[in-house]
């Protein structure tokens, strides 16, 4: 399904082989978790693409296989091949990133006219030069298993969180040092990305001797490897899901006890008594916000959130009713989408409202579940009932071979890591089943339901 796009500057091989791993820096620093290293021979992802690098081993991207049942889009494997037909050498320039805390590299187009060498001797800042993806391994407080399972775990529940493509990908590593070199010299020292960089230059370094190579190179210690994702645009910062905090703990409880949307998600009457069911722009927002702070909620509290508030976004989405396409029930079906001409604005009676963006999904699996630390999802009294019945199958199935394989073979999950997530979904499965149940959870942010002109119907609580 991809091989047009694969074959402009890449070739295809069998897989190298990569070492699970988990490098955690600094104030980050959590206690290390056991791993196997990876078969020579263990195959990986829909395709391995070669990118060469004279002299030494071929850098690696892996377009991932995708976990069956989940709602992929062709949006998503398009994304997927562009970003395996990223090359450092021929099309993109890379720098090192300088902001932030993160050590990662920002991979860029170049413009018309501009070599890969100038952009890059520019910062990245030639005029036309647009960020198109970012490369992100186990430093600092990132950690690979976790951005490359949020991308699937997103879409094994039904596509919550507009979380970014993702794949996985590995860097050569002389050219990895000499970035952070880079990195290091246009830095002040003293501030919070000099000293990440700092960290992460010193197990680069130290190669087959660094302390945490398992966790950070490929097995034959030529390459780095992490995870390399679509970088969004037009997103802005989601202030209604921010209500402050001096640390992460105290911005979760924060948003728990004095955000509006959680409350009226924590709400025991039914959602109609709350929101509107006519199609407006108030109305049409408010329901979304609901559905994403559950689902924003739901999925850290599974994937062992440690960083998540003042790292989140939205972008703007227009929602319609199709008269022209209906549901079974004969009414229009609602759909939504990122652009619309004025005239479609006009003709579907299209309202615009903020939906949720979470593309900063580094620093978890393996970290501190300030989400379940901060009791968010006991403020869950209202869910999509599809996510939770997507949930619930994800419960069903997680002891399964298949399921955990997917894990540690795609997304380099080891067992620890696993077993950290599938308790996490086990416990939070039971507590939402036993909510629904007892009542106190109500199956209710259904926004074709919402919005259609069918009396409400109540929702079982079993798969």
């Amino acid at each position: 399904r991809l091989n047009t796009v694969l074959q402009e500057a890449t070739m295809v091989r069998s897989p190298v082989r990569l070492t699970q791993l988990v490098f955690v820096l600094g104030a980050f620093l959590v206690p290390e978790f056991a791993h196997a290293t990876l078969s020579a021979h263990q195959q990986r992802g829909e395709k391995i693409v070669d990118f060469p690098v004279a002299g030494r081993p071929a850098e690696v991207c892996v377009i991932p296989k995708h976990f069956a049942g989940g709602e992929y889009s062709d949006k998503d494997s398009k994304v997927e091949a562009k970003l395996c037909n990223i090359d450092a050498y021929t099309n993109a320039a890379v720098c090192p990133k300088l902001n932030s805390t993160n050590p990662g590299l920002d991979f860029y187009s170049l413009p018309q006219g501009s070599t890969r060498d100038q952009v890059e001797a520019a910062r990245c800042e030639t005029a036309g030069a647009k960020k198109i993806a970012k490369y992100k391994l186990s430093s600092s407080c990132s950690y690979t298993p976790s951005i490359l399972g949020y991308y699937h775990v997103s879409r094994m529940l039904g596509g919550i969180a507009d979380v970014p493509p993702t794949v996985l990908r590995t860097f050569d590593l002389k050219n990895h040092i000499a970035f952070g070199r880079r990195a290091l010299a246009q830095t002040r020292s003293g501030t919070l990305i000099h000293q990440t960089w700092a960290g992460l230059m010193d197990q680069l370094t130290a190669g087959d001797k660094a302390r945490r190579r398992d966790f950070l190179l490929t097995d034959d210690f030529a390459q780095s490897y992490g995870a390399l994702s679509e970088n969004p645009t037009k997103e802005e910062f989601y202030k209604e899901f921010f209500n402050g905090g001096a640390n992460n703990i105290a911005r979760a409880k924060n948003f728990r006890d004095n955000n509006p949307i959680v409350g009226m998600l924590a709400s025991k009457v039914a959602i109609s008594t709350l929101v509107g069911r006519n199609f407006t722009t108030e109305n049409v927002q408010k329901m979304v916000q609901l559905k994403d702070a559950a689902d924003m909620i739901l999925i850290d509290t599974l994937m062992n959130q440690q960083d998540r508030f003042g790292n989140i976004h939205y972008l703007l989405t227009y929602y319609y009713l199709d008269a022209g396409d209906r549901d079974p029930d004969g009414n229009p079906k609602l759909k939504s989408k990122r652009n619309l001409t004025p005239e479609e604005i006009a003709q579907f009676g299209a309202v615009q409202v903020k939906t949720l963006l979470l593309k900063d999904n580094d620093c978890g699996v393996a970290k501190d579940n300030i989400a379940k630390q901060a009791g968010l999802a006991d403020r869950i009294a209202h869910i999509d009932p599809k996510t939770y019945r997507l949930f619930l199958h994800f419960d069903a199935i997680a002891d399964s071979a298949d399921t955990k394989d997917f894990f540690m073979r795609e997304l380099v999950f080891t067992a620890d890591d696993y077993a950290i997530v599938r308790k996490n979904l086990k416990d939070l499965a039971t507590k939402l089943h036993q909510a629904c149940v007892q009542g106190r959870l109500k199956l209710d942010l259904d926004l074709q339901s919402h919005f259609s002109a069918q009396p409400l119907k109540t929702q079982g609580c079993d798969l």
